[in-house]
Parts: C-alpha cells; structure tokens; sequence
C-alpha cells in the first residue's frame, strides 16, 4: 500500500480516480488545485503524486517545479486533456521535461492509470 495525493480540479475525474486507486488497496489524498497540492506536499510524505496540468491557483506546472528539486521526491504522474490555448501533446512534452516519470493524457482508463501506478511503485 502506497500513500498518494492526486490533485485535480475536476471533482469528477477525482472521485474515479480515488475509486480505481482504492481498489488497489492505496491510501489516497486528495487537493482540489495544485496550491493545496502544495500545502500538503510541505507537511506530508506521500509515495506517488497524481497531479492534473491546468487547473486554477497554482496548476500542475507549478507543483512539477516545487517538486523538481525535492529530497526523496516522490513518483509522479502528470495527466492532462490540455486547454482551449494549449495543446495537449504540448503539455505532456512540458510536464515530462519537468521530472514527470509518466505522462498520460486525458481521459485516463483505469487499466493504464493502474498499470502507470504499479510501474512506479514496484
């Protein structure tokens, strides 16, 4: 069982993923924007993070550079759909440069979210 702290600002696409990650018998955190992100980052260990690209506050981009240069860092696996202003494949390039381990695009199924969180988690 591994800790994780998914970060996405659609409450939707939240809840599926805590629900296909629970079932993989994971202890799962949840922030609404990568500002909370950030806040939990700073006072928790956590395993894995899960974090979205756009989103309001401080959005994924930013939480990839806060944790850049961390000791320990944990895993991460960026997902993005892009944005009206930004392409998808774009933003997956970014976040890979920015230490992502895994970058998956939007929607995410549970069998290759699953199978990114096993080959990061052993």
């Amino acid at each position: 069982m591994a800790k994780v702290l998914i970060i996405d600002d659609d409450v939707q696409i939240l809840k599926l993923m805590v629900s296909y990650l629970e079932k993989e018998r994971h202890e799962i955190t949840t922030a609404a924007d990568g500002k909370q992100g950030i806040k939990l980052l700073a006072h928790q260990k956590f395993d894995l993070v899960i974090t979205d690209i756009i989103m309001p506050e401080k959005d994924g981009i930013e939480v990839l550079l806060w944790l850049k240069d961390m000791v320990n860092r944990p895993k991460i696996i960026t997902i993005t759909g892009g944005s009206v202003s930004l392409d998808q494949t774009y933003l997956l390039t970014l976040s890979k440069g920015l230490t992502a381990d895994i970058v998956l695009p939007k929607p995410v199924d549970f069998a290759t979210l699953t199978s990114a969180v096993r080959s990061l988690l052993g």
